[in-house]
């Protein structure tokens, strides 16, 4: 799949007379790993790249997903704002295999109750949010027990 991709960016690269995009894969050993062990790999295909000039993933971006069976072959891809709540789920599938949806801007906390009795703070923030995710409970939870998974 990142075969056709690519060869569709050239493509379009070519059409506009712009420039091939720059693409950079760092492939970094621990190094008190052990050299002598290889690894299977797990997957055969690229989840995500980010290009950018100092080789951080840029704060405003969205998330281009290409379905291998898409009808509008005008527009072969779809478009997700890093903000959409479909974004968790189809990023970290471990952590929502059931598929629900994570944050979104202007999330109500219906049974909040300020100090004085008033709903004062109604909107449920990202951090809030996160955290409620990463909180102890007596019941397993995945993103506590994912170790290295969750250390972008």
């Amino acid at each position: 799949m990142i075969r056709e991709v690519e060869s569709r960016v050239i493509g379009e690269s070519n059409e506009t007379g712009e420039d091939d995009p720059v693409v950079n894969m760092v492939f970094r050993c621990h190094r008190h790993s052990d050299q002598r062990r290889y690894n299977a790999q797990t997957a055969n295909e690229i989840a995500m790249v980010f290009v950018n000039s100092d080789g951080e993933p840029p704060f405003e971006r969205n998330i281009r997903v290409y379905p291998l069976n898409h009808e509008n072959t005008q527009q072969p891809f779809i478009n997700i704002n890093i903000l959409s709540p479909n974004l968790d789920p189809m990023a970290y599938p471990i952590f929502f295999p059931y598929g629900e949806p994570g944050w979104q801007p202007n999330w109500r906390c219906e049974s909040y109750r300020g100090a004085q009795g008033n709903q004062s703070r109604v909107n449920v923030t990202m951090l809030q949010y996160k955290s409620a995710l990463t909180a102890v409970r007596d019941d397993f939870n995945p993103i506590i027990s994912a170790g290295k998974i969750t250390q972008q």
